[in-house]
């Protein structure tokens, strides 16, 4: 009764339109008043999810992420997928997943990709004539990407959560990050194909001439995932160590470019702490609010839920953590739910066996495509704001690629070699 009293309390307090923290908080403070705990405890308590030195990582990607925006280097890269791709027919809707996906392995979240390489792809796709609320759903989708391909904001706070090594999971997510590329691809190959608004999408090549200049300006980016996946992978760098290398060359691109200036820099800083610290916030609140449905007993029911459905098949159990992460996906921010979730499932799954790459990349797969699905989908929200369109008018696009997600994460459910045969061999 208790943990239903917080958890409506909690729903209430986000449908009205309240901070996650503090509607993580309120509830949280309420039950501290109840059950007569000390105050000291509690700050104890909070204090002690952020006293993780993986943690530094989460600070260190989310600068990366930022100074290449800064650093001038989106135009090069959606220039560069517009050479490779641009030659087919609705060319800029696969140059908008392509340049995603290689922003993503500077970003790390999906909200920096909607906010930062977003406008670009926004803006070309108007000058090309397509409808902006086709343009703002394969935007909001495609920085679904973020997460996924390494390195990844999520996977940081997860792998400090769970106790999981962070080298793995980034390289768990490549190939489901590669995979719900493809998925977004086709969904736009067969539309282009088979509907009449797809046939009248336009051809955008780039000029043979331009294709050289334009594929030479984008390798200097790209060496960015080589950096963070290669040193990683080979064991030069740990995944904090990785990022510093990741801003410093950021840093360099931007002088070689002429695009960093004081300004811009003192810009970036403060809105990679402003970010930072409201990140912290949630972790410390999340961790008294899973503190106190641990003590009310919440993983020994959901342990005694899952215990059948996993004995008599590990993949059943799997497809119900699956659904179960889109519906918290299509509510929470995706760094709330791991740091909500994870505390209180990571000692079932090694109860249970599972493996907890596996699992991990699967929730992070789950619940980014929550971001692009009603009610609450952080995106749905940040590309009607870039858009300027209703949020109804995004989320009815968006629902369109939803097929193609789902295909995604059942395969990766299905088929766990997609998140483990990767780290198993290069680590």
């Amino acid at each position: 009764m208790t943990i239903l009293i917080l958890a409506a309390l909690f729903l209430v307090f986000l449908f009205i339109g309240v901070p996650v923290a503090f509607a993580l908080g309120i509830p949280s403070l309420l039950y501290l008043l109840i059950a007569d705990i000390p105050v000291t405890f509690v700050s104890h308590i909070m204090a002690s999810p952020l006293k993780n030195y993986v943690l530094v990582a989460l600070p260190a990607f989310l600068l990366s992420g930022r100074m290449m925006n800064s650093a001038g280097i989106t135009d090069r890269l959606f220039r560069f997928a517009q050479a490779l791709v641009g030659r087919f027919r609705g060319g800029l809707a696969y140059t908008n997943i392509v340049a995603s996906a290689m922003f993503a392995s500077m970003s790390g979240t999906a909200v920096g990709d909607a906010g930062g390489l977003g406008q670009v792809e926004m803006e070309m796709m108007d000058k090309a004539g397509y409808d902006k609320s086709f343009s703002s759903g394969v935007t909001a989708c495609s920085s679904v990407l973020g997460p996924l391909i390494p390195p990844s904001v999520a996977m940081v706070v997860l792998g400090a959560t769970a106790e999981i090594n962070i080298s793995q999971l980034f390289l768990g997510g490549l190939i489901p990050g590669i995979l719900m590329m493809v998925a977004l691809m086709v969904n736009i190959f067969l539309r282009s194909r088979f509907t009449a608004a797809g046939r009248t999408w336009p051809v955008d090549r780039v000029p043979s001439r331009e294709v050289p200049g334009a594929i030479l300006r984008g390798i200097p980016p790209l060496l960015t995932p080589l950096i963070v996946i290669g040193g990683i992978s080979f064991g030069v760098v740990t995944p904090t160590e990785a990022a510093i290398l990741a801003i410093d060359y950021s840093i360099i691109l931007g002088l070689v470019y002429r695009e960093v200036t004081v300004k811009k820099l003192w810009e970036t800083l403060t809105d990679t702490v402003e970010t930072v610290g409201t990140f912290m916030i949630i972790i410390a609140v999340a961790g008294f609010f899973t503190w106190i449905v641990t003590k009310e007993g919440l993983p020994n029911m959901i342990s005694t839920f899952l215990t059948p459905i996993v004995s008599s098949s590990a993949i059943l159990g799997m497809l119900v953590l699956g659904v179960f992460f889109l519906v918290v996906g299509g509510f929470l921010d995706t760094t709330a739910a791991i740091l909500l979730v994870t505390p209180v499932l990571m000692p079932i799954v090694k109860r249970m066996g599972m493996d907890p790459i596996h699992f991990g990349v699967v929730m992070v797969v789950a619940l980014v495509i929550g971001i692009v699905t009603p009610p609450f989908g952080i995106c749905l929200f940040v590309m009607a704001d870039v858009a300027k369109l209703p949020v109804k008018t995004v989320t009815k696009e968006c629902m369109k690629y939803l097929p193609a997600m789902i295909i995604t994460l059942a395969l990766l459910i299905l088929f766990p070699q997609f998140a483990t045969w990767l780290p198993s061999v290069l680590l």
